[in-house]
């Protein structure tokens, strides 16, 4: 398949990779920080883990739902194979370093089957794929720095 754009973001949270972990997996919590995907819900009957799936339905711009398939969970990695309109692979990175962990989204878009696709993703959606991606990080380092606390030393 070949590769027609690769969008990444970068950010650094107070709080460690087991505690963001959830964010990026849990359909309740991803709407709390990326505020395209309005509605999320699990498909078929694997919860978590490898095979897991996920529907997402999106706000505005007119999107076709996008199904998400984990395909590599690590404690600190997360790659899923998204299709809809587009395809491709979403893969977070979790450096812990101290009581802080570095955040990588890479999301790699696929070359779509039809040429009106690829026209309509050039001229339109990678511009709000990559204003997504750029606006999810510091909403995501916000929703889990309110919600943890670090321990009491």
């Amino acid at each position: 398949m070949n590769i027609v754009d690769v969008l990444e973001g970068q950010i650094t949270i107070r709080a460690r990779p087991e505690t963001i972990f959830p964010y990026l997996v849990e359909p309740t919590l991803l709407p709390l920080w990326s505020p395209t995907e309005a509605r999320v819900a699990r498909v078929g009957r694997k919860k978590h883990g490898v095979g897991a799936r996920l529907r997402v339905e999106f706000v505005a711009h007119g999107l076709d739902p996008v199904e998400y398939e984990i395909i590599c969970q690590e404690a600190t990695r997360l790659v899923s194979r998204f299709t809809g309109t587009m395809s491709g692979e979403d893969i977070w990175t979790l450096t812990p370093d101290d009581r802080r962990t570095k955040v990588h989204n890479r999301m790699v878009f696929h070359q779509p089957e039809d040429f009106l696709t690829l026209v309509g993703w050039k001229t339109v959606g990678r511009m709000i794929a990559e204003r997504d991606v750029r606006n999810k990080m510091p909403l995501l380092k916000r929703a889990v720095e309110e919600q943890w606390r670090p321990a009491e030393d």
